[in-house]
């Protein structure tokens, strides 16, 4: 089944219990079917209208893009315990998403908490709110006013020790206050959905004026038809509690981090690194990367690659270890690694690989893992040769690319496709890089070569099929077919033609990606800065064309995608990311929390801050100016770097006309230093010039425009830098 599928089948699932649920349930109104203006504006216009209006304005701000489209409606969100082979489900109203007990049946029990009598659901008496327990943590608090008294659920997935060989529980407190000046009673039904014809339990209680009561339950993950829920007692939930809170506070704050002056960002990236651990699946003794919990339970070799990308750059290097080792199990006896996804799985491994011996400088991991990556260098070798026949003297317009295989998981039938030659070129390239610097000179500098004429034959071939859309210059993603660039750009073109970009196999401003970016600006391909697809917006799809405005020196352009993923890409209270949401409505589908998704969020949140380009070190040039005004800054802790651990300040003075930042010596380093560090200190007023700077009190005249250039050998010791504007 592929996920598009998948989609159409949730989404219908979830229309038919919106409108079998009571008509006062009805009432909240979660699908208006009439578009706004902005929604019209939006859908009726080839280009993004909207994004266009956000930078004319300036700088884009998270209220910037916020104001066009109502927030997610039925956000989602998982608790468990990390790498569980199960999580709990927290739907939008509070109900919890469970496994069946029942022998031989598989599928999700779904138990809600009904208030009142006769028992209503919840959100009827008033709006329901959301968040997480200190912003980030695997804790949901679900708030509601009923029938004046006010509502809190705390919700969290305990197992004995925190072990994912342990049975999952839900651990529940209500909390209802009363802040009336008379008693009030309150009543608990707990239901089960589709119902599972056990007892129905009820619990009541008479709450004093300003008083609160609480109530204490644990349900096991595989529900007992019998006892749907098991009353506990304050101690025992606070003792799971406090244990999950330890825990995860530790985890979520052990490597890389980053504080900013806004707080849902500080929290946001921690919340995308929690769910990527919950979305880990330890099965049979075996760590699988899925791309979500009770949907999309397959591994993705694609995804689950960047995913383990997106944990080198944070530091979580023991666990990306673990997680690519396992992943390389399923490599096949003759070098290749393609999961039920697609050719590019087995060039994104490759690429994760290499990435995680550069930034964790594991020598004696890497040699373990390195067998296997030349085996896969030689498949794509060996498989590139059969398409290197020339026909009456002329090369083909394949000539050198991977042969017709299934290039991506919702179009399964085999295509020769430059999203699968570019990603298995990126692998090969890194993967020589990673040999060259393990000291493997030999086969660092054999695949070197070999993946700098695998690069030629595919910038020759995407010469040869560039294609006239109505006066734009347009890449068809696949060279024989070009069914994605007949659909336009908001389609699956704008899904997968940016993946291309992000394995960087054009440069910097080249000219080159105009071949992509511009026909999705013409046509379609973008709302609000996102990937657009029909209706709505799949923004994990954008992180390419993002990287590639951002090296093309428009960071505007990249803030306007990472506001609007704020913004729409994933539930405001919750931070759980999802793959589409149609915005005209508000109404996502329910494949969240969304492991591709979080992965691209938290790779574009660090390109922001920390970026390799060649062998440079690019600091800062995508952080937005309203961080920098007077008295605010930013601070980035242990950010990994192919050189050691960078740790930086930077901050806005008091007086407005001055930026200090401060770099420490970078630890744990392995002796070798970028050739440059380029440091943007973006003034917080576009269009000031900077007027001088200073380098650990001298005057330095290595800038331009908001850029200042140092020697990478300075990262050895402390280095200050004062710009004056």
């Amino acid at each position: 089944m592929t996920k598009r599928i998948l989609i159409l089948i949730l989404a219908l699932s979830s229309i038919v219990l919106l409108f079998s649920a009571s008509a006062i349930f009805c009432q909240t109104n979660l699908m208006p079917w009439k578009f706004g203006p902005n929604a019209e504006r939006a859908l009726e216009a080839n280009t993004d209208v909207l994004g266009q209006e956000v930078l004319a304005e300036g700088e884009p701000s998270f209220g910037r893009v916020a104001r066009y489209f109502p927030a997610m409606k039925r956000p989602r969100a998982i608790v468990g315990v990390k790498e569980h082979p199960e999580a709990i489900g927290v739907e939008w109203d509070g109900s919890l998403e469970l496994g069946r007990a029942r022998k031989g049946e598989h599928g999700r029990e779904l138990v809600s908490f009904r208030l009142g009598d006769p028992p209503s659901p919840y959100g009827v008496g008033g709006p329901v709110t959301r968040c997480l327990l200190g912003g980030y943590l695997p804790v949901v608090e679900t708030r509601w006013p009923f029938n004046r008294l006010l509502y809190e659920e705390t919700v969290l997935g305990y197992s004995r020790n925190l072990s994912p060989d342990e049975p999952l529980w839900a651990y529940v407190r209500f909390r209802v206050s009363n802040p009336r000046t008379v008693a009030l009673e309150t009543h608990i039904t707990v239901y089960s959905a589709p119902a599972l014809g056990g007892p129905v339990p009820s619990y009541s209680a008479q709450i004093p004026a300003g008083a609160r009561h609480d109530f204490y339950f644990k349900i096991p993950y595989y529900v007992n038809p019998q006892r749907l829920v098991s009353p506990v007692d304050a101690q025992e939930f606070d003792r799971a509690l406090n244990e999950t809170e330890s825990f995860w506070k530790g985890l979520l704050n052990q490597h890389m981090q980053i504080t900013t002056p806004e707080a849902r960002v500080n929290d946001a990236y921690r919340a995308w690194l929690m769910y990527h651990f919950l979305n880990v699946h330890k099965m049979n003794g075996n760590y699988e990367i899925h791309d979500g919990s009770g949907f999309y339970e397959q591994v993705y070799g694609y995804s689950a690659s960047l995913y383990c990308d997106a944990l080198s750059r944070y530091g979580y290097w023991k666990e990306a270890e673990k997680y690519l080792d396992d992943m390389l199990k399923h490599q096949r006896p003759d070098g290749s690694y393609i999961t039920v996804y697609g050719l590019p799985d087995n060039g994104a491994l490759l690429f994760a690989l290499a990435q995680q011996y550069e930034f964790s400088h594991d020598l004696a991991w890497f040699k373990t893992v390195a067998p296997r990556m030349i085996q896969s260098c030689e498949w794509i070798s060996r498989t590139r040769k059969t398409t290197k026949a020339l026909h009456n003297r002329v090369k083909s317009v394949t000539y050198g690319l991977l042969p017709a295989m299934s290039s991506y998981v919702d179009y399964p039938k085999p295509v020769c496709s430059y999203y699968s030659d570019s990603y298995n070129w990126l692998g090969m390239h890194e993967a020589a890089l990673a040999f060259r610097e393990a000291g493997m000179a030999a086969e660092g500098q054999r695949w070197l070569n070999e993946a700098n004429d695998y690069r030629n034959d595919i910038l020759d071939s995407m010469q040869r099929t560039v294609t006239n859309v109505e006066g734009i210059e347009a890449l068809p993603v696949e060279p024989l077919t070009q069914r994605l660039l007949k659909q336009g750009g908001g389609n699956y073109y704008g899904l997968v033609a940016p993946l291309i970009l992000e394995t960087r196999i054009f440069g910097p401003h080249d000219k080159r990606t105009d071949w992509i970016t511009r026909y999705m600006d013409a046509r379609g391909g973008l709302l609000l800065g996102l990937d657009r697809f029909a209706d709505g917006v799949d923004h994990a799809y954008t992180y390419g064309y993002a990287l590639t405005q951002l090296r093309n020196g428009n960071a505007n352009r990249l803030l306007l995608t990472f506001y609007s993923m704020l913004a729409y890409g994933m539930s405001r209270g919750t931070y759980s990311s999802v793959e589409v949401t149609h915005l005209p409505y508000g109404i996502n589908e329910m494949t969240l929390p969304h492991t591709y998704s979080d992965t691209q969020q938290l790779r574009l949140l660090r390109l922001m801050f920390v970026r390799h380009e060649g062998n440079d070190l690019l600091l800062a040039s995508g952080t937005p100016r309203a961080w920098l005004l007077v008295g605010k800054g930013i601070t980035v802790s242990r950010a990994p770097t192919k050189y050691g651990l960078l740790s930086c300040t930077i901050a806005g003075s008091p007086e407005g006309n001055q930026i200090r930042a401060v770099l420490d010596p970078l630890a744990a380093g392995t002796g070798r230093y970028p050739a440059h560090v380029k440091l943007w200190l973006r003034a917080p007023a576009a269009g000031r010039q900077l007027k001088g700077v200073t380098v650990n009190g001298k005057l330095w005249n290595s800038f331009q425009d908001e850029a200042v250039e140092l020697p990478g050998s300075m990262l050895g010791e402390r280095v200050e830098v004062v710009a004056q504007y």
